[in-house]
Parts: structure tokens; sequence; C-alpha cells
């Protein structure tokens, strides 16, 4: 009986890292400890590009080898685990889980397709509105592809489609349809449950792409060539306004998590990072991004095409088809239900509470409790327990038979074990214990005389190719754990150029989001290509682009907003790790010299 070697590749491997590696702790003779934390380091970074294990386990690798290594004890390992960070996130998580599980999203989703009209480009930006905010328009895209071409070929002859076509009963038109028997449009409701651009498990999100491509069984060459441009762009454009959307709040993506968490960490005293600060700059951020964005599929799918053919994507007839569609869906809906406007009530309330915590430019409402013992978590893990409570029906309405409803909760815990993103808050955490090993085992001080070097270049040049870096490193490997590798080195390398920490770290953090290319680049992607709709070819083509541009734009940004908000030209007295914090703020010579104002 043969062994396959082959197909344990995996274990092999992450085996044999452990043990080639080994040497490395030996590395620093002056320095043992910051030697065994960069070799625990450079195995998480390792296992998190290869994915030799979960990519949530390997989160779990500080809580043993920082105590067997003698780094760190294992009660303070243990304790970022759950961070105020991670509990921050786990709030937030726990209100957009309460807006799916009402359904709310849905009936957000056909308001806004109401308001944007029915023209294909306005649709998309429709869509990408829609998925800046949430992760679960993609079954709306695709019932949407599915009535343009089932519109389409009610009003075109028969003989302009392709004959590659999935055998199915002829409808009431007596036209074929691009759909197998028995799945039609009704049964898109299993592709509700697909994974939001905070998951982090790429195979997981490759898996329940296969799963949506089965059930749904479309035949995407029976569609016209003018709507299979029409299909990619509307697919392309939920899974990257999916990724650009999240970058506005911290609690918008992981990787903003994982930087909140982070600088919190490194610069415990600082107090300049908050829900509105960070909005502040990354809203605009985003703003432009998906601006440029929807310019650029549209662009790509609609321009192009129409110089390339003389035909256009606008069609009266299939637009009052497709908006007859939407107020039909919407209507369906009925009128909004208890549940839905406690969910939305409760969502409105914590982004208020978030906003108006400490704002800035006015008192915040933490100021009517003891000093520093508010948080950004406070009030998300409140919202959360208040859903816990909440009622999902209106308890002083009988119901039609007369009767008061029977108390159920909004979220009750069946629903939270099953689809809350448990994964997320282990990953969050082993990114937070390898900041804190990094710090504390002296590893921060042996990078600082490394990157040296770097002093001599302009700052401005080095927060730009820290960004091209990281933007084209996270399409082969998880956002989250390239934001967890590169934010403690940049925040050394600012402190090392007497450059604010945030001038470094900020493009880092907008740089994650910036994955197009490829379908393993992110969830969203993985999900979108799993449709079937798309070539590697196609993301390539729009993604490159997509990269450079974000990545520029949100440079920009950084010298604009991030001048504004952060007051990137001054060196902090909160980023001196090394001697006691100045009373005020020293002036950033090599950003003023460099950076524009």
């Amino acid at each position: 009986m043969k062994v396959r070697l082959g197909s344990y590749w995996k274990p092999i491997t992450a085996v044999s890292i452990v043990i080639f590696l080994l040497p490395l702790c030996f590395e620093f003779k002056q320095d043992t400890t910051a030697a065994r934390c960069g070799y625990v380091l450079i195995i998480m970074a390792l296992y998190w590009v290869l994915e030799l294990i979960p990519i949530p386990i390997t989160g779990l690798l500080p809580a043993f080898m920082f105590p067997l290594l003698g780094i760190q004890k294992a009660k303070d390992v243990s304790k970022n685990y759950f961070q105020d960070s991670v509990m921050l996130f786990m709030g937030g998580l726990l209100v957009a889980l309460a807006v799916e599980h009402t359904n709310l999203h849905r009936r957000i989703a056909l308001k806004v397709l109401l308001v944007v009209g029915s023209k294909p480009h306005w649709i998309m930006a429709g869509f990408m509105v829609l998925s800046a905010t949430t992760a679960m328009v993609l079954p709306i895209a695709i019932a949407v592809i599915v009535e343009l071409g089932r519109q389409k070929m009610a009003l075109s002859p028969r003989k302009s489609f392709s004959p590659v076509m999935v055998q199915a009963e002829p409808d009431v038109t007596g036209l074929s349809s691009p759909w197998a028997e028995g799945s039609e449009p009704k049964e898109l409701v299993a592709l509700r449950d697909i994974p939001n651009s905070s998951a982090v498990n790429i195979s997981d999100a490759r898996k329940k792409a296969e799963v949506m491509e089965l059930q749904i069984e479309f035949n995407f060459a029976a569609l016209p060539p003018r709507q299979q441009e029409i299909a990619k762009a509307l697919v392309l454009c939920v899974a990257y306004a999916s990724s650009i959307g999240g970058m506005a709040t911290l609690t918008g993506t992981l990787t903003n998590t994982v930087f909140s968490g982070q600088f919190d960490l490194l610069y415990p005293n600082a107090g300049v990072v908050t829900y509105a600060t960070f909005f502040f700059f990354a809203f605009p951020t985003m703003a432009i991004c998906l601006i440029f964005a929807w310019c650029w599929l549209g662009f790509q799918f609609f321009l192009l095409p129409y110089l390339r053919t003389g035909i256009s994507e606008s069609d009266p007839r299939l637009e009052a088809n497709m908006k007859r569609m939407f107020r039909v869906k919407h209507e369906e809906l009925g009128p909004l239900r208890f549940a839905e406007g406690s969910a939305l009530a409760i969502f409105l309330s914590l982004v208020l509470l978030w906003f108006f915590r400490e704002p800035k430019f006015m008192p915040g409402w933490n100021t009517w409790f003891k000093e520093a013992y508010i948080s950004d978590t406070t009030p998300g893990v409140l919202m959360g327990f208040l859903l816990s409570l909440w009622p999902v029906y209106n308890p002083f309405r009988r119901s039609l038979g007369g009767h008061y409803p029977s108390y159920e909760p909004i979220l009750n815990w069946k629903v939270m074990a099953t689809k809350f993103p448990w994964d997320v808050l282990l990953l969050l955490g082993g990114a937070l214990a390898l900041a804190d090993g990094v710090q504390e085992s002296g590893l921060t001080e042996v990078i600082k005389r490394a990157l040296d070097s770097l002093n001599q270049f302009p700052p401005a040049a080095v927060a730009a190719v820290i960004a091209l870096i990281v933007t084209f490193s996270t399409e082969f490997a998880s956002n989250a754990a390239m934001a967890s590798i590169f934010l403690p080195v940049v925040a050394t390398l600012a402190e090392t150029a007497n450059v604010n920490p945030l001038y470094y770290m900020l493009p880092v953090t907008m740089s994650c989001s910036f994955a197009f290319m490829f379908p393993v680049a992110t969830p969203p992607n993985a999900i979108a290509f799993g449709c079937g709709f798309l070539k590697v070819a196609d993301m390539n083509k729009c993604g490159f682009a997509l990269n450079i541009g974000c990545m520029l734009l949100s440079l920009g940004a950084l010298h604009t907003f991030g001048f504004w908000v952060f007051h990137l030209d001054t060196f902090p007295g909160w980023a001196n790790n090394t001697v006691p914090a100045p009373t005020t703020s020293q002036p950033c010579l090599p950003v003023q010299k460099y950076c524009l104002h």
C-alpha cells in the first residue's frame, strides 16, 4: 500500500519550516529573546502566505510558542486575544448580523435600485454603493443579471442567441431560457449565505462559490455578447466595492481593526485614532476610490464595447421591465417589519454613538462618564447585547389571530453560533499577540537598527514603496495577515526616521483593501469568480488598473485628508517609545520637506 505523500505537502511543509528556521533563534547573541520572536514572526508569515493550516488557527501560534520560547508569559499572551479592538469588531459584527438576519439589507438594496434607475451603468452604481456597506448584495446582482437575460431574450429575435444553451422547458413565450430546468431566479435565496468582506478563509469562499455555481446552473454562453459584458461588470462591481467600501470605518474591514488594535497597543497614550477621526480621513478616500472603480468598470465593460461594436447597453423596453421588476420585488417585501425597523434603529444608534463619543471638534458623550473608561468598544458591545434582548415581534400588537406574539429575540444563540464569523476573532487576536510580542521582546529595536539606512530616502517615497509592496502582496495572501506583518515594521521604521507613524501605517492599512486582480485575493473576489461569469483574465485586466489607481488616490488622500485630520507633518510625543514623551509635538522635518500640505 503506497502512501500518497503528495497529498500531505501542507503538514510536511509546516513541520519543515519549523525545523529549518530553528537556527534563527540564536541569530542575535546579545538579544536571544528578540531572535526567538523573529523566529515565530517568520513562521506565522509563511503559514499565513502559504495557508498551510487554516489562517485563523495560525493566529494561535503565539499562545503556545511565546511561553515555550520564553518570550512572554502565557497569561500576558492570552490577554491579547480579547483586547479592546477585538471586542469592538465583535460588537460591529453582531449588529451587521442582525441587519442580515432580519433581511433589512435586501429591502435597502431594492429601494436604492428603484432610486438609481434601471440603466445598466446606474444599476452598477447602485450595487457599488450598497456593496460598500454590505457584502450580501451579490444574490440581488445575480437576480438582475438573470432578469436582464430573460428580458433581452423576450425582446430579441430567437436566432440572435448562441446555440450553446442548457436544454430547458420552454416558457410561455416559446423562447428558450438560459437557466437549467428547476433553477429559476426564485431559488437564488440559496446564494444569501456568502462571506462578507471580513471573511479570512479563501478556501471556504471558494467552496461556497462552487456550491453557488452548482445551485444556479446558469448558462452564461446563452447570453448575447453585450449582456455578457454587463453581467461581468455587475458581478465585479459587487466584489470590488465590498473591498473598497470597508475602508471608511474602523470596523469596516478586518485590516482596519488590526490597524486600530496594533496602533493602540504600540501607542496606548496617543488617543488620536477614534471612530470619528478615522472616518474623516477614510470616508473621502473610500468615496474617491469607489467613484474611480465605477468609472473604470464603466469604461472597460460599457464604453469600450460600445466603441468596438456600436451596440449600446441601453434599451428603453428592457429598462422599463427592469424597473418594474425592482418595484415588484420591493412590494413583495411588504411594509417595514418591526424586526427590520428595530435593527435599523439599533444600527443607526451605534453609528451615532461611535461618531460622537470623541469627535474632536466638540466634547463627546464620553465626558459624562469617568475619564478614560469609555472606548468605541463600549457602545458596540452594548448594542450587540441589546439585540439579544430586543423582541423580534412588536409585543403590543396583536397578530391576525387576535393573540399577542410570544417573546423571541432578534438574535438568539443559534443564529450567533452558526452565522457569526468566530474565525475572524482568532485571527485578530493572533495579530495583536504577535505585535505585542514583537514590542516586548525587543525585536522592534533590532528592526530599527536594520532599517536605519532607509532614513536617507524621502518619507514620501518610502510611503509610496510601502503602499506598492502591500497592494500587490495582498493579491496572494490574507489581507489581515499582511497588515499584521507590515504594521509593526513600518511603525518602527517611522520612529527611526522621525516621521509620524501614521504616515506609514495608514498607507499599509488602505493598501490592504486593494486586491482586485485574482480570485484568491479576497473572499468577495472568490465568490464573484465562482458565479461562472468571469475568467481570470477579466479580473487581471480590470484589477491591475484598479490596484494602481486606488493606491495612487489613497496616497493623495494621505497628503490631504491625512494631514488635516492627523497632523502628519509633526512627530508627536506619543510616538517616542525610547525616551519620556515631550509635552509638545516636534516638527517632522523630513515630511515637511518632501510631502504636500
